[in-house]
């Protein structure tokens, strides 16, 4: 795929005064706009509103005349944001007022706030900080006001996009975008943003026939090198990096649509995109097309996307299949501890052997299911027309373990609504 097509941008070394410049000129004064009733347009066809669709123009509801002036926002990484409006409305006073954003458009979640008058300014401000719902920085802020007169006439402004920038540390990271992606990256190599925007595009389609379809938006891809830890603390609400000889390396949300993850000392950088982040980016697309609670079929499932994978899991599956652990569907796989990478290489192997034997649209046919509310073993029985018993006898027998796996048991229906993907505690290199 050529540079052309993707559109790349990197940058590096960004100058802080140009930096400044552009702050000035976002609160810089706008020219007043009148904006009458006009009709609302109608929803996209397909329902889902997403980042690529753009941002939706301004809506009316009554027959007012509104008078918008400038729009303001302000990004005070790592404190959060402020919003501010100067409107008129020809039926009266403006009674309420509030500013709604999305950080992932189309994937559902979004956030508001009520905004207050300042009668020495003639503006309405509102302002977010972050408590325990951090957001790390360089995410999409696409926001528009919600605006009521006394007379119920509503104003919706035009959506209007902005970036929650790292302006303290702006001249050290790197960025580069694509058609897939968005990435950032700080105190890494320079090649880790178009290796991850190269990854990207080479799994584009597989992720298209697995869920038939792509995420409305681009996942923000946020990386920190080693040496960046305070930073990477930081955005991560000052949670420390070790926590009991564990390190904590990464989280993944749909709420503000992407990864935050931190290397470790001599990681490499193709492994990262190829690995960490396609796995990351599989997360988003389990919220986005279906509900889920985290466990080993949930994280296999992610891996199963991966392609810079750590070892042979196949042969790390029989090995373990045949030790002394009692290792079944049924008892489940740990995703934590010890034997952490139970859940995730041999839960790779249940993808594998269902996309080999059954094909890759028995993948978005299995999730479908779930996404109903179908129990994972009865969707899983209806995909590929076995009993849940006879499909992991044959999982096993194609891992190369014959053995019979402890009794099986009913799977609870998987709902889940909030959503937020820890990347996986381990010890450090070197521990």
């Amino acid at each position: 795929m050529t540079l052309s097509r993707l559109s790349v941008r990197i940058v590096r070394g960004i100058c802080v005064a140009l930096l400044l410049v552009m702050t000035v000129a976002a609160f810089s004064l706008g020219s007043v706009a009148l904006a009458q009733g006009t009709p609302t347009p109608a929803a996209p066809e397909d329902g889902v509103h997403g980042e690529l669709d753009g941002p939706l123009p301004a809506r009316t509801e009554g027959d007012a005349e509104w008078h918008i002036g400038e729009r303001l926002y302000q990004g005070e990484f790592p404190d959060g944001f402020s919003f501010e409006i100067a409107a008129e409305s020809s039926a009266g006073d403006i009674t309420s007022a509030r500013v709604v954003w999305v950080h992932s458009p189309g994937s559902g979640t979004q956030r508001s706030r009520g905004a207050e008058f300042d009668p020495e300014r003639g503006r309405w401000v509102a302002h977010w900080e972050p408590a325990s719902n951090q957001v790390p920085p360089w995410v999409l802020v696409r926001y528009h006001w919600e605006l009521t007169d006394e007379q119920g006439n509503r104003y919706i402004t035009a959506e209007k996009d902005e970036v929650y920038a790292d302006d303290s540390n702006a001249d050290r990271w790197g960025h580069a975008e694509s058609e897939d992606v968005v990435v950032h990256w700080l105190a890494l190599p320079d090649e880790v943003g178009q290796q991850t925007i190269d990854a990207m595009a080479e799994r584009r389609e597989f992720y298209r026939q697995a869920w038939g379809g792509l995420l409305p938006y681009r996942p923000r891809v946020i990386l920190y090198g080693w040496t960046a830890r305070p930073e990477y603390e930081e955005a991560m609400g000052n949670r420390p990096i070790l926590v009991a000889g564990t390190l904590l390396a990464g989280t993944t949300a749909a709420d503000w649509g992407g990864t935050i993850q931190i290397a470790q000392p001599g990681s490499d950088t193709r492994r990262i995109a190829y690995g960490t982040v396609l796995h990351e980016v599989a997360h988003l697309y389990q919220h986005q097309f279906t509900r889920v609670t985290p466990d080993w079929f949930i994280e296999g499932n992610a891996e199963f996307f991966s392609m810079a994978r750590s070892g042979d899991y196949r042969a790390y599956a029989r090995q373990r299949l045949q030790s002394d652990d009692p290792l079944s569907f049924a008892a489940g796989f740990a995703t934590s501890g010890e034997n952490f990478r139970d859940g995730y290489w041999i839960g790779t192997t249940v993808w594998d052997y269902l996309v080999e034997t059954y094909g890759l649209d028995a993948h978005r046919r299995l999730w479908e299911l779930i996404s109903q509310n179908v129990p994972r073993n009865e969707a899983i029985e209806q995909v590929t027309g076995v009993s849940i018993e006879q499909f992991e006898m044959d999982w096993r027998t194609w891992i190369g373990v014959t053995s019979l796996p402890p009794t099986l048991i009913p799977s609870p229906t998987p709902l889940f609504d909030p959503f937020s993907f820890p990347t996986p505690t381990f010890p450090p290199s070197g521990a």
